[in-house]
C-alpha cells in the first residue's frame, strides 16, 4: 500500500504522454531486443483483439437478426389470418442480412485485416536494425512498400529462408490477389488472367466460394459463406510472427 501511495503521490511528475508503444526505457536491465523477444507476440495479441471482437458481436448480430426474420417469416406461414405480403416481407430481409449485409461485411474484414498485416510487415522491416540496437545506414523505404518488399527484406537483410515461412507467405499472397479483387468491388462477374484465377481459386478452398458461369468468356461469382475464414487470417498473422520472432524479427 505504502508503495502504492508514493506512486499516486508522484504520478503528476512523470508524463506518461512520453511513454512509446515499444518503448523500453523503463525496463532498464532489458535490451530493446530483449523486451520485444518476450513481449512482442503479447503486444501483436492486443493489436489483433478489437479484430476479433468486433468480428464475433457484428457475425452473432447478423446471425441473430436473420434467425428472429426467419422466425417471424415461419410463425406468418402459419397464420391464415396473416398477409402473404408480410411473410414475404419477412423473407426478404432474412435473405438481405444473411446474404447481403453479411457478404459486405465479411469483403470489408478481409480488406482490414490484410491491410493491417501488410503494414505490420512493413514496419517490423522497418524497425529490423533499430530493434536489435544496430547502427545502420537506414534504407529509404519505398513509397508503396508491400508484402514484396517484405518478402525481400526478409531474405536479403534479416537473412531469413523464406521457406521456414511459406505457407504463411503463400496464403498472404493469395490473400493479396483476393484483397484486390474486392477493392475494386468487382466479386461478381469478373473475369481475370488465369494466374489471378487460380490462386483465389486456391485460397477458397474449404473457406469461400468461387463459381464459374459459362459464356462467351468465362464469368467468376465469389461468395463468403464461412464466417471463420476472417479468423483464420488473424491466425495466420500470429503464426508468421511466432517464426519470424524466432529469427530476431518482432511485431
Amino acid at each position: 500500500m505504502r508503495k502504492l501511495r508514493l506512486w499516486r503521490m508522484n504520478k503528476d511528475k512523470f508524463d506518461f504522454s512520453k511513454v512509446k508503444l515499444h518503448d523500453t526505457t523503463l525496463f532498464t536491465n532489458l535490451s530493446r531486443e530483449e523486451f520485444l523477444k518476450e513481449n512482442h507476440l503479447y503486444l501483436l495479441n492486443l493489436s489483433l483483439q478489437p479484430y476479433e471482437k468486433y468480428i464475433k458481436f457484428t457475425e452473432n448480430y447478423l446471425d441473430t437478426q436473420a434467425e428472429n426474420f426467419q422466425q417471424k417469416h415461419l410463425e406468418s406461414i402459419k397464420d391464415e389470418n396473416e398477409d402473404w405480403k408480410v411473410s414475404e416481407e419477412y423473407a426478404k430481409r432474412m435473405m438481405e442480412i444473411d446474404g447481403e449485409f453479411a457478404q459486405r461485411f465479411r469483403e470489408s474484414i478481409i480488406v482490414q485485416l490484410y491491410s493491417f498485416f501488410e503494414m505490420t510487415i512493413v514496419h517490423s522491416c522497418e524497425m529490423y536494425y533499430s530493434n536489435k540496437e544496430i547502427d545502420n545506414e537506414a534504407e529509404e523505404t519505398p513509397e508503396k512498400a508491400g508484402l514484396d518488399y517484405a518478402k525481400a527484406f526478409l531474405k536479403n537483410k534479416a537473412g531469413i529462408e523464406l521457406r521456414l515461412i511459406h505457407q504463411e507467405l503463400d496464403f498472404f499472397c493469395k490473400l493479396r490477389t483476393l484483397r484486390n479483387r474486392l477493392v475494386h468491388h468487382q466479386t461478381t462477374f469478373f473475369t481475370d488472367d488465369e494466374k489471378k484465377i487460380n490462386d483465389i481459386r486456391a485460397l477458397s478452398k474449404n473457406r469461400f466460394q468461387l463459381t464459374m458461369k459459362h459464356g462467351i468468356a468465362p464469368n467468376y461469382f465469389l461468395y463468403f459463406d464461412k464466417p471463420n475464414f476472417s479468423f483464420e487470417i488473424i491466425e495466420k498473422i500470429k503464426s508468421l510472427y511466432e517464426k519470424l520472432g524466432q529469427n530476431g524479427v518482432y511485431y
